[in-house]
Formats: structure tokens, C-alpha cells, sequence
């Protein structure tokens, strides 16, 4: 059976309002015409533009790490200009790698490992491929497939699973695998892992995957710069990780996870698969350009890690400015690129972040996706940027201070000291307002803080989140009882909310950035 992804109509997109499905060749033939790609799930797009980003560079040719960092920025302004991608470049790329892009080819299936029907003593099953469905004793997600009840996924949908495994896989036991002497039932967690990323979105797929091309000649490591569709020969399980170079190498060359997915008889459907450790070796580090990474303790940089539950907005300075927030976050590589696009893209560009909330093993909570306002050309502007930076942890501070007062005032409620002095009983908990408060105030801080960066007004941001913290304050504890002792617990309470108000963060010091801007 083949299922060709070059020809085969599996990406969805968008032009204009239509929506349809299109193959890789179609593409790349029509980026400039598409408005956006729509793949779902989250993880699996996240994949998907880095598949498409080094297919980009290679057709492009940014991909030459020898060109300096003038010379590449030069040859991106150009493949800019011409306003979509050679078609000739393109048609040669893809013959160079015929047969490679074929979902269920014999010997060299796309992003697979043929070698696991033998090395492996038992399939993995589709049910384990498809993260959301339930895989031994989990428990169900979002539909009632069991181990029981086995349902077929269509080769369309499988792409997009077999990407989100390869990017996001679990670390931990999985399905043995026995390599010559060797037997493993364990491996290590995928590349983006617990991770959100940021892309460039333009106007069109053409300038989003230009402008999402990160400079080659920052990954130049002296390794081999091949995606695995791109190598000669299937990679040694036993052997050391190939170091992680180039962009083939740094975007498409890290999985940890070998995965095989089994074709139904009529060839459009995924109906088993197997999924294991691709190496017994420890990999080579390297950090990705997509990702934001900040300071821990020791002076070291880790990736940001998703949180389903922190909208996209605050993290919206660190897309912008370089040492931002308490914890000096860097800007993920791509976006620093892009401030060189003045007078090209950047007033149009956004950001498009794909998150992904899971623990480091096998615990997958959430995945998410939003895109920021066009507001990358704050990066120029690195005072304004500082102001952006400082209301946010402004908005987060109030926040803070909002959850201290509806703990508080919970246990003091149901306390018989009623907050005056130390609480006569431990084994109160914090209750549920801390959590209504915040499900309250974030969505209205977000509208705040958007109507700001755009104004360029930051002075007295703070008094505006403050008022924010009291009117929540209000709606939430308005709930509790009229009687005496509990509106005196109340009143008490909501003065450590003004606490917030301690830092000139956003009120004098940004209040000069306005006049200078």
C-alpha cells in the first residue's frame, strides 16, 4: 500500500473562507495563495510547521549555514520579495527524495522505523497512538475507545498523531524492543515535551514559513544537517545520536521515539502501530528556535513549559524583549530574526503559540493554541518593550495579592478567631475563592493590558489592575453571608490587595516611558 503525503490531500488549509486539503507538492506550489494551514490536534501543527520550515529552507536555500549573518538576512529579503516559492527549486527537492514521503512505504516509511515488526515482540495499537484515546488502565479523554473496542484512524489523521508521538512523546516504559544483545522497554521523553512554541504568522503559509525560517548559520555545530527522510540509511539504534545540526538536524532530527504505523487493507487507514525507544544513548543538546527559555537557579536556561491555564498575553514580552520578567527569559531565536524585517513583514506579523501541558512521563492534561494581536515591531522600541514587560508583572503581582486576600478571608470566615490573630483551627483550606478570583480577573486583565499596548499607555497601569482586584474581590465574596462578624472578615481582608500597590512597577518609572515614546 502507498500513501504518498507529496500528492495524497491530507494538510488542511484555508484560502479565504474555503477550506479544503492539499498535499505537500500542492503546497508548496500555492503557499502564497494560502491563507493558513488548520491542522489539529495543537501538538501535531506544531510539528507539521517544522517539518514545513526546513522543506522551506531547503527550496529557499537558507538553509546554508556558510552564509553569514548579513548574507542570510540579504537572500531572506529576497525569497521575501518575490512573494512565493520557486516552483523548479521545489520540484527539485522533492525528486532528490522520491518515495520518501510515502506514509507506508515498505523500507523507508516517512518518519518511521520498518525494522520494529520484527525488533518488537508485540505491537504498541492505535489506541496508544492517539494520545487522547484511553491505552491500557488510563482513563477515557475525549472518546470511548478501549483496548476492547480497537477503531481504525484514517491515514490523514494518523500523519498528525505520528508527528505529536515523535515531538511530544511520553518518556518511561513503552513497548520492548530488542536491538542485536540489546532489549529496552523504556525510553526517553520527546524534544517539545511539556513545551509551547511560538511561530511567526503572516499574512499568508508563504510568509509565515519564510518568516519562520531561523538563521542556519546559528546551527552550525558540525554535525550532519539531514532530516530523516533526507539520510541514505536508517539510523543505528545502538549507536551515539547524531549531534543536532543545521536545521534539518535541530528541528526534524531529535525524536527519541521509533515508530511504525501499519496500513488497513484499502491503504487509507492507520489500523496498528508501534511505538518505542529510538536510543539507548543520551542525545546531544541543542535548543530549539521556536521556544522561550529562562534563567533557573543555578544561572542555567530551561525551555518555558506550557500551563493551559496562563493565557498567551503574558507571556507576550518575552516575544518581544530579550531578559524579560524576574526570571530573565530570552526570546525564542526566530522572533529575534524577524526585527530585521522592518520595512517588509514585521507590522504584519503575529505569533502563533502551540502548547502542550503535560508532565515529564506520561501525563497529558492539556493542549492549547492562541495568536497574539500584530505587534512584533514593539521589538524595536525596547523602552515601550520594557513598559509592555513591567505591566504584566504588574497584572500578575495584583493577582497574587487578590488570591492572598480571598484565602484569607475564607479561613477567617470559617475560623473562630474570624482573622484577628493566629487561626484557631488547621484544617482549613483555602477554599474555592482563591480559583473563582482568578478565573475572574484574568479574562478582564487580558482586555486591559491589550488596550494598553496598543494605546502605548502605561502610566497608572497598576491602579487599573487594582480596581480590577477589588471589583472581583467584591463579586466573589458577595456570595458570603450579611451577618456582622463575616463582613467585618471581609473588610479586614481586602486591604491586603492594596499590598500590590508596594512597586513602582508601571506607575512612575513606565509613566516616563510614555512621554519618551
Amino acid at each position: 500500500m502507498t500513501y504518498d503525503l507529496l500528492t495524497r490531500d491530507w494538510v488542511p488549509v484555508r484560502i479565504g473562507d474555503v477550506r479544503r486539503q492539499i498535499g505537500l507538492r500542492e503546497l508548496f506550489e500555492h503557499a502564497h495563495e494560502l491563507t493558513d494551514i488548520e491542522a489539529a490536534p495543537p501538538p501535531g501543527a506544531s510539528g507539521l510547521w517544522r517539518v514545513l520550515t526546513v522543506i522551506a529552507a531547503r527550496i529557499t536555500g537558507l538553509d546554508d549555514m556558510s552564509l553569514s549573518a548579513k548574507a542570510w538576512g540579504e537572500r531572506q529579503e529576497a525569497v521575501l520579495e518575490a512573494g512565493y516559492f520557486d516552483s523548479d527549486e521545489a520540484d527539485k527537492y522533492f525528486a532528490r527524495h522520491a518515495g520518501r514521503f510515502d506514509l507506508f512505504d515498505t523500507d523507508r516509511p516517512w518518519l518511521q522505523d520498518p525494522r520494529l515488526r520484527e525488533q518488537c515482540p508485540s505491537s504498541s495499537g492505535v489506541n496508544k497512538l492517539v494520545m487522547f484515546r484511553s491505552a491500557g488502565n488510563n482513563q477515557v479523554w475525549f472518546d470511548h475507545a478501549t483496548t476492547l473496542q480497537v477503531r481504525p484512524i484514517s491515514a490523514n489523521e494518523a500523519v498528525f498523531h505520528l508527528l505529536t508521538q515523535l515531538y511530544y512523546g511520553p518518556s518511561g516504559q513503552c513497548t520492548p524492543r530488542t536491538v542485536g544483545a540489546t532489549r529496552g522497554g523504556n525510553s526517553k521523553a520527546g524534544p517539545l515535551r511539556r513545551t509551547i512554541s511560538f511561530h511567526p504568522l503572516g499574512r499568508n503559509v508563504f510568509e509565515s514559513l519564510v518568516a519562520g525560517i531561523p538563521p542556519a548559520y546559528r546551527y552550525n555545530t558540525g554535525g550532519v544537517d539531514l532530516a530523516p527522510w533526507e539520510t541514505d540509511e536508517l539510523p543505528n539504534p545502538l549507536g551515539v545520536p547524531p549531534r543536532p545540526s543545521g536545521l534539518g538536524g535541530v528541528l526534524c532530527g531529535r525524536f527519541q521515539h521509533a515508530v511504525l504505523l501499519e496500513s488497513s487493507d484499502d491503504g487509507e487507514s492507520v489500523a496498528d502501530a508501534w511505538i518505542t525507544w529510538a536510543w539507548r544513548d543520551r542525545e546531544f543538546p541543542a535548543e530549539d528556535p521556536y521556544l522561550v527559555y529562562q534563567q533557573n537557579k543555578e544561572g542555567g536556561f530551561y525551555a518555558r513549559q506550557a500551563d493551559a491555564g496562563r493565557a498567551l498575553w503574558r507571556d507576550f514580552d518575552a516575544l518581544i524583549l530579550e531578559d524579560a520578567g524576574d526570571d530573565h527569559r530570552r526570546r525564542p531565536a526566530v522572533l529575534v530574526t524577524v526585527e530585521d524585517l522592518r520595512g517588509l513583514l514585521l507590522p504584519v506579523l503575529r505569533v502563533r503559540a502551540f502548547g502542550f501541558d503535560q508532565d515529564g512521563q506520561t501525563r497529558d492534561k492539556e493542549w492549547t493554541t492562541a495568536v497574539t494581536p500584530a505587534l512584533l515591531a514593539l521589538a524595536n522600541e525596547t523602552q515601550v518593550a520594557r513598559a509592555v514587560s513591567e505591566m504584566r508583572q504588574t497584572a500578575e503581582k495584583t493577582e497574587r495579592h487578590l488570591r492572598w486576600a480571598l484565602r484569607d478571608v475564607w479561613i477567617a470566615i470559617n475560623d473562630p478567631s474570624n482573622g484577628d490573630g493566629r487561626p484557631q483551627r488547621k484544617d482549613i483550606s483555602e477554599g474555592p475563592w482563591p480559583a473563582q478570583g482568578s478565573a475572574r480577573y484574568w479574562p478582564r486583565a487580558e482586555r486591559i493590558f491589550w488596550q494598553r499596548v496598543r494605546e502605548r499607555r502605561f502610566d497608572r497601569a497598576a491602579d487599573a489592575f487594582l480596581h480590577l482586584a477589588l471589583e472581583v474581590y467584591d463579586e466573589v465574596t458577595d456570595s458570603a453571608s450579611a451577618r456582622p462578624r463575616i463582613k467585618r472578615a471581609v473588610e479586614l481582608k481586602r486591604g491586603l490587595i492594596f499590598a500590590a500597590r508596594g512597586s513602582r512597577t508601571a506607575t512612575g518609572k513606565a509613566s516616563k516611558v510614555k512621554e519618551r515614546a
